[in-house]
């Protein structure tokens, strides 16, 4: 379980453990560097060309992050440099509240000034630059939604305040609880560092819109893709786009009940129907993730607050970028030259077969020009603009096409009636060898699933519980892709996963919802998409995988199906007609989709009902052996070496998994691969490699409270790790121990 970072105890603990020297080397090292250089550079070398170029461009503060602004105007303009050199060698007032405002000044300037050179504010080279100028006032966390999220982690503080401010919370309670550092570069350096280390190790985040990228420590941002069969067909066009999500932050601001935010958006646009104006809710919520519903109460997320704070778009981007079909496509294509709105229009009608008419595709250029990635030019020629071409560059993936549809997937008007799918027709044998195949999952395990799965007629539904992993998806996937090819069936059209997000509190994100602007449309999520093809195809074996699904309320969001799979009625999508832009009011439950869902039970996911469990076969996965484990010569180790690891991990399992504090295969991997690239270094010693990765890769799961059980498996773990000479774990558990024993309780990250 994550410190209680508001607890100045807990607090120091996590900060003792933090060693940013150890973890981050290399940037340490640059930033020291760096920090020096500017601390001893005098008027006239401020006023450089060169000077600037290191603090706006070349800063090891942090990256750039994304959607990079170019100020290369400003660094030219001699008059700009000059400015900024004189202002930053104005003595910073010793009264905090003078300080903070002063900073808040000069932070001011600069945006305004950059405006006569860029249309865009670069928010994080200022703060980069800032941090450059005034080490010991500010992080390392230059994008202002992590920093707000940091800062909510260690004060609780629900009112947002500025940045500056936030900046200076965060270092004055580092010199709090440490003392002040010691001056030196290094030690300003590591200063800055550690709260976005401490954000990184204590896992601050589960928002869903920071899983569209991986950071790294300097803030390096690699974006992350969905599937194209999993992202949204296009945007949901808003009356009065941004300013309308604008004005329902301010109204939401404090925080609201969702019948008060009905009836603000009912004054707003007195046209819409209930069901519109719930829709655009949805939209706020599970589409632009501007705000977020929590103990009955509607509030802006931080990414909202952001947007209302700065009126900037591009925080909003990486969400479209890597979760709508098509934005790729159209910014690499606008990045070969300019084309006009019939070429793009054409493209997207390729990209997703499905539109057969020019109203998405056009809704989707109208809002990538209101975020300023496309501009028009006179002869109605699209074009990219300077932070189009920015997010264009940053796109590594090759944007995929969803195939097209038959006739036959077209239908939607299908005859309730059961399933004429027989999963026991398949060779049992050929399915049992082919699941297990190079895996360490017993035959056994797989039948359990298979009849587990299909014993009942209609209700097809599993949940995979257990250790994290130990493989619930792989096998879930695996077992689902057999099957289907059992059935000369394609898995890529006949398994779907779906990733469950946090915050879902109604099936809207699977079953979709009307366009509350333009009533005459349908917002269809590739899982909608997928049952709707299953029901027309009643003797093929379709698969949802609901990747874990716990993170939200199954009973919440799945209640439909939950529902449906009892009665054997109708799944009931909405109350429009008969049909409705192609969607049909309800559909027949369709008992040839088999649903699995895996979960881990941490702090970060929700407990079971029974309303879903009792309509679930339940498979536990916490059984590791390793005899089972198929990889031990794959990674091309001395057979020394293997034996060495394994009886290591071996003891480890047998006296943690009576706790269940174990590991599972993951770790496994994870250790072997360690060992394997340790191994290639001259003077390798595999004590030492060994006493490196289960310290960081098996002792972090430690933690409970004070039991016989497990003080009695602590011992154990010291034993074990004594037998086999890993020093530094060692020490680490006698310390466990000791915390155990003096407070209770204890867990790693102390």
């Amino acid at each position: 379980m994550p410190a209680d970072l508001t607890d100045d105890r807990q607090f120091k603990e996590v900060l003792l453990t933090i060693n940013p020297s150890e973890e981050a080397p290399g940037w340490i090292n640059d930033l020291e560097a760096f920090l020096s250089y500017v601390d001893g550079a005098d008027l006239e070398e401020r006023k450089t060309k060169v000077f600037h170029e290191k603090i706006w461009e070349d800063n090891p503060v942090s990256g750039v992050g994304m959607g990079t602004v170019n100020i290369s105007a400003a660094i030219d303009d001699a008059e700009f440099r000059a400015w900024v050199a004189a202002e930053s060698l104005t003595p910073l007032p010793k009264d905090i509240d003078a300080r903070i405002a002063h900073l808040q000044s000069f932070y001011n300037q600069l945006v305004n000034r950059l405006k006569t050179f860029s249309s865009r504010t670069p928010r994080v080279k200022i703060f980069r630059a800032l941090a450059a100028l005034y080490p010991t006032q500010f992080t390392s966390i230059a994008d202002a939604v992590r920093l707000v999220e940091c800062h909510r982690a260690w004060f609780r503080e629900r009112k947002k305040p500025n940045t500056i401010v936030c900046h200076w919370n965060l270092i004055s309670r580092i010199n709090k609880l440490l003392g002040p550092s010691d001056g030196s570069f290094r030690a300003i350096a590591e200063r800055m560092a550690t709260p976005w280390l401490i954000y990184e190790s204590q896992h601050l985040s589960r928002l869903p819109e920071m899983e569209v990228a991986e950071t790294t420590p300097q803030g390096q941002i690699e974006l992350k893709p969905f599937p194209a069969a999993q992202r949204r067909k296009g945007f949901t066009s808003i009356k009065g786009g941004l300013e309308t999500i604008a004005s329902s932050l301010s109204f939401v601001l404090d925080g609201v009940s969702r019948q008060d935010l009905m009836d603000y958006l009912r004054t707003e646009f007195p046209d819409h129907r209930e069901s519109s104006l719930r829709t655009l809710i949805n939209i706020l919520k599970n589409e632009f993730y501007v705000v977020q519903e929590k103990d009955g109460l509607i509030t802006p997320t931080t990414r909202g607050e952001i947007f209302l704070e700065t009126g900037d778009t591009q925080d909003l981007i990486p969400l479209f970028l890597t979760r709508t079909l098509g934005v790729d496509h159209v910014l690499l294509a606008l990045l070969k030259g300019s084309s006009t709105k019939g070429e793009l229009v054409s493209l997207l009608k390729q990209v997703n077969p499905g539109w057969t008419s020019d109203f998405a595709p056009s809704s989707m250029l109208r809002w990538l020009r209101d975020f300023d990635l496309l501009g028009v030019e006179g002869m109605g020629n699209y074009y990219l603009t300077d932070a189009g071409k920015s997010w264009a560059e940053l796109i590594h993936w090759e944007p995929e096409f969803l195939p097209a549809r038959d006739s036959e997937e077209d239908e939607v008007e299908v005859s309730p009636g059961a399933s004429a799918l027989s999963p026991f027709a398949i060779d049992h044998n050929t399915l049992l060898s082919k699941v297990t195949a190079d895996t360490a999952f017993p035959s056994s395990l797989v039948s359990q699933l298979h009849f587990g799965l299909w014993g009942h007629e209609r209700r097809h539904f599993a949940i995979m519980a257990g250790l994290s992993g130990s493989g619930k998806t792989f096998l879930a996937k695996r077992y689902s892709e057999v099957l289907a090819c059992q059935f000369s069936e394609t898995p890529t059209r006949n398994v779907f996963i779906q990733v469950v997000q946090p915050g879902w509190y109604d099936p809207a994100p699977l079953f979709g919802y009307i366009n509350p602007l333009v009533p005459d449309n349908y917002i269809r999520p590739p899982f909608l998409d997928f049952l709707l093809n299953a029901v027309n195809h009643p003797d093929q074996a379709f698969f949802v995988i609901l990747d874990e699904m716990n993170l939200s309320h199954p009973e919440q969001y799945f209640a439909p199906v939950l529902s449906a799979m009892e009665t054997g009625g109708l799944l009931r999508l909405h109350n429009e007609g008969k049909i409705f832009d192609g969607v049909p009011d309800s559909i027949p439950y369709p008992s040839n989709v088999a649903f699995i869902g895996t979960i881990n039970m941490d702090e970060t996911t929700h407990g079971i009902s029974d309303k879903v469990l009792d309509r679930a076969f339940t498979l536990e996965f916490w059984d590791i052996n390793l005899d089972d484990y198929p990889k031990w010569e794959s990674f091309g180790l001395a057979s020394s070496h293997v034996t060495g690891v394994r009886g290591c991990l071996d003891s480890l399992l047998s006296v943690l998994a009576p706790v269940r504090l174990h590991f599972g295969w993951r770790t496994v991997d994870d250790v072997l691969s360690y060992i394997a690239v340790a191994s290639k270094v001259d003077g390798f010693d595999l004590k030492v490699a060994l006493d490196d990765v289960i310290y960081a890769r098996v002792l972090p799961k430690l933690r409970g409270t004070e039991n016989g059980r497990i003080l009695e498996a602590l011992d154990k773990t010291i034993k074990v790790l004594e037998e086999h000479s890993l020093a530094r774990c060692c020490a680490k558990v006698r310390n466990l121990k000791s915390d155990l024993n003096d407070t209770g309780m204890m867990r790693f990250w102390r």
